[in-house]
């Protein structure tokens, strides 16, 4: 808490300290048109003024709607790293405040493009404010349990569908932190126009100041994501996750579900620690890579078959071989292809030509549990496949062994999982923040009822 209360002091007097500027930019501009202004008279100034003003709020509003529009799916999911995002666009905002003093001229201009930028950092910074406060949120009980089969055939019960024993006091949560968070403002307000006084007018006073004060918030801001630990599962914490739950065979280079180490799960005071603020995530910890459509490796009707009736018969997903077809290759792949070919490596790398085909009623227990089998199976092709010429031609069935296998053992593993998620402090799969997926297929979900606890 003690991070949140100095940014925001720092970002108050950063606040007045851009605002002084746009004062003096629009004064400046007010100045450059003095001539044509006696001719008009000083109302026609005036107007001009306010003109300008409203202009660049405006734009603003724009910006923060169609922002609004194109982002808002993926904030709840990825919270810390957007809301440290937007302190950066704050800050671009507040150095274009504080260029209009420096170049008046083109006020009009530097205003609008400051205004779009805070616009857009303060709707970021609303839209993530719930999903932070929900890491403090005081859960006297978890509500979610889950127990498996003999045949590790997923079950979940919720307490008879009843919540038992929990405290929702989220509102309780943003109510003091608002309140608290207003009177730091008030301060930081005060301080800043005692600072804007203090240094006058002097453009290298004033860049130097707003120098100080933003990169002392960037820091602050940092330690404060740097300081949330959230107990719920996202897709970056999901994959991080199963990467270290999953050994490897020195001999095979492939993962040994039966020996599978769920010790090594980290406690997810070791994951806020080590996850990524800024960066995005890992090539192969992202979404877009993990999911896909039967259509990404134009699956044939017989692989398409033996996948749903046979090998994950009875589950809500698939996994499927093969290179991406529907998309071309661009830049960025390109890029990595160069660097497994600086490491010795010839062909594609096979982590990146297996996905997830997800039915449109799974749900997230059914997302770990495919993400599970998706680390099996990247692992086996690894050791399998790993610097071959011959990768790109690939297809699900050449693989039908190994997808065999990782559904096995991500049967083996799932159950143990589970539990060890529970006893290491992470809150149950069901209220994970995995995202939206949408990439979806539907199929008849074949039960094998020999095999199903009664």
């Amino acid at each position: 808490m003690r991070w949140r209360i100095l940014q925001r002091f720092m970002n108050a007097n950063v606040h007045v300290i851009g605002t002084q500027s746009l004062l003096m930019g629009l004064r400046g501009m007010q100045r450059s048109t003095v001539v044509s202004a006696a001719a008009k008279g000083g109302a026609a100034l005036g107007a001009v003024a306010a003109t300008n003003w409203v202009l660049k709020d405006t734009l603003g509003k724009l910006v923060r709607m169609a922002w609004a529009s194109k982002m808002g799916r993926k904030f709840d999911s990825d919270a810390k790293r957007w809301r440290y995002r937007a302190c950066f666009i704050y800050a671009l905002g507040n150095g274009l405040e504080v260029s209009t003093y420096l170049h008046p001229r083109f006020f009009l201009v530097l205003a609008m493009l400051a205004n779009s930028c805070k616009q857009v950092s303060m709707l970021t910074s609303s839209a993530t404010r719930n999903a932070l406060y929900n890491s403090f949120r005081r859960m006297d009980d978890d509500v979610d349990t889950v127990g498996t089969g003999s045949n590790s055939t997923l079950k979940s019960s919720i307490n008879g569908g009843r919540r038992r024993g929990v405290v929702e006091n989220i509102g309780d949560i943003t109510a003091k932190g608002e309140a608290q968070i207003a009177v730091v403002d008030l301060l930081g307000i005060a301080s800043g126009i005692c600072l804007s006084r203090a240094i006058g007018v002097s453009v290298q006073n004033v860049l130097t100041v707003w120098s100080v004060l933003q990169l002392g918030e960037i820091y602050c801001m940092y330690h404060e994501i740097r300081s949330i630990v959230y107990q719920t599962l996202n897709f970056e914490r999901m994959y991080t996750v199963l990467g270290r739950l999953l050994p490897v065979d020195d001999e095979s280079g492939s993962a040994n579900g039966e020996s599978c180490c769920c010790d090594r799960i980290p406690t997810p005071d070791q994951i806020a620690a080590e996850e990524k603020v800024f960066l995005p995530p890992d090539h192969l910890g992202r979404k877009e890579i993990a999911f896909g459509s039967a259509g990404r490796s134009v699956l044939s009707p017989g692989e398409l078959d033996v996948l749903i009736r046979d090998v994950f018969r009875g589950e809500r997903f698939f996994l499927a071989v093969g290179a991406d077809e529907k998309n071309k290759r661009g830049l960025s792949a390109r890029f990595r292809q160069m660097l497994r070919q600086k490491k010795g490596l010839s062909g594609l790398d096979p982590q990146e030509q297996c996905h997830i085909v997800l039915h449109a009623e799974a749900d997230n227990l059914d997302i770990l549990k495919s993400c599970l089998a998706l680390c099996v199976l990247r692992q086996r092709l690894v050791g399998k496949f790993d610097g071959g010429d011959n990768f790109e031609n690939i297809r699900t069935r050449d693989c039908i062994a190994d997808l065999r296998y990782a559904k096995a053992n991500s049967d083996v593993i799932f159950p143990q999982l589970l539990d060890q998620l529970t006893r290491q402090g992470w809150r149950p799969p069901l209220r994970s923040m995995l995202g939206r997926v949408s990439a979806r297929a539907e199929w008849t979900i074949a039960i094998d009822y020999d095999n199903t606890d009664s």
